[in-house]
């Protein structure tokens, strides 16, 4: 990493990553939101806990089993301390 030019440039790197971390955790926060609704209707429907292949089978089209897998993805591939 080179050093900025001048203070100016300094504050103005880290603010725009402090603008991406802030847009992947909307991203992520979104996704969960997401994930936790489903599976809650799902578990809801089953009456009883679910894994994670009952949660993706349960999808009635293959779009919606896409849908799930990516969202489960999202929620593993994410670092649980942020």
């Amino acid at each position: 990493m080179s050093l900025p030019r001048d203070f100016l440039d300094e504050i103005e790197t880290e603010l725009a990553a402090a603008r991406r971390s802030v847009a992947r955790d909307c991203t992520h926060t979104a996704a969960l939101e997401e994930l936790h609704r489903l599976a809650l209707a799902v578990t809801h429907e089953f009456a009883r806990p679910i894994t994670v292949f009952e949660f993706i089978r349960a999808a009635a089209t293959h779009h919606d089993r896409e849908r799930r897998l990516l969202l489960v993805r999202e929620l593993r591939s994410a670092p649980t301390a942020r």
